[in-house]
């Protein structure tokens, strides 16, 4: 805690209500975005053919063994004050009491919550609609490298007519067309670390979230989603930047650019537009791959 104490600190609000409803109180945290303790570690990837981060789980634990996912592109492609390890807490509290709409006995237990005590350092992901994967007593960070003998090399014709998920405990599905989903459209700006700005750009296509629920995808906020492309492309992301945080609806399997079908880096493309950058989005995707972090995975 004391070596945490010599950063720039920010503060941030996290109204902590929880997936299943239960309440745990609003709260003030103060502390360090983990996009700068994970620049201050220097990871790097050990030899693998796809030397770029986009792939890389982190796995955050508790005291309590509690274990959460994240990825590394939500840590280091949005903002990075969302995602705080927290090292002091100010409740907020209601300015008025509730017993006009409620009874003390249904009011008391949810402002004895302002006084809990919270275990610090703490993981707070303020950016989730719920506040599943905000930990408290965090003791481990850990930078994972799921697949790092995977092959990965430039194809001329980068295409793939389809694509399937895959996972344990799922039942294999293989899409070839999204006609049977609700089309939604993006219109989101094109840059890349790479090659810079590409200009403003009309996708269309489904949402990735909806296509995820057509297996019965169970909720684990210690799970993920790998993302890959015939030619060893592949990104991960969180099922909580996918379920639990508002930007995970506006992701896309896009089979549709600028009013014409996806033909080059075809049929389907992922998009994410919260993004920063566009180096997560995936083209010709090939295969989703669900995979939960409780499986074991050598940290970097």
């Amino acid at each position: 805690m004391e070596d945490l104490e010599g950063f720039s600190a920010i503060k941030v609000q996290l109204n902590e209500v929880m997936r299943d409803g239960s309440f745990q109180g609003v709260f003030y945290y103060t502390g360090i975005p983990l996009r700068a303790l994970l620049e201050l570690a220097s990871i790097e990837k050990e030899e693998t053919a796809f030397g770029k981060k986009v792939d890389l789980a982190i796995r955050v634990r508790n005291e309590e063994g509690k274990e959460v996912a994240l990825s590394w592109g939500e840590v280091f492609y949005r903002n990075p004050g969302r995602i705080l390890v927290a090292t002091s807490a100010q409740p907020i509290l209601p300015e008025k009491t509730c017993t006009k709409c409620h009874s003390l006995e249904e009011y008391q237990p949810r402002l004895d919550q302002f006084h809990r005590k919270i275990l610090f350092p703490k993981l707070v992901v303020s950016s989730d609609i719920y506040a599943d994967r905000s930990l408290d007593g965090i003791t481990s960070i850990e930078v994972l490298d799921l697949r790092p003998k995977m092959p990965s090399e430039k194809m001329d014709k980068l295409y793939s007519p389809k694509f399937s998920i895959t996972g344990a405990g799922l039942k294999p599905k293989t899409f070839r067309d999204l006609s049977a989903y609700s089309t939604t459209q993006r219109i989101v700006k094109h840059l890349g670390e790479g090659r810079g700005y590409h200009g403003i750009e009309k996708l269309e296509g489904t949402s990735f979230r909806a296509v995820l629920d057509t297996l019965d995808v169970k909720p684990d906020p210690n799970q993920v989603f790998l993302v890959s492309a015939p030619d060893g492309y592949r990104s991960l992301f969180s099922y909580g930047e996918v379920f639990l945080d508002p930007a995970g609806e506006r992701m896309i399997i896009a089979d549709r650019i600028n009013n014409k079908p996806l033909i080059k880096g075809g049929k389907f493309l992922l998009v994410v537009p919260d993004d920063l950058m566009a180096d997560r989005w995936v083209k010709a995707v090939e295969a989703v791959d669900v995979i939960s972090l409780r499986e074991k995975a050598k940290p970097l």
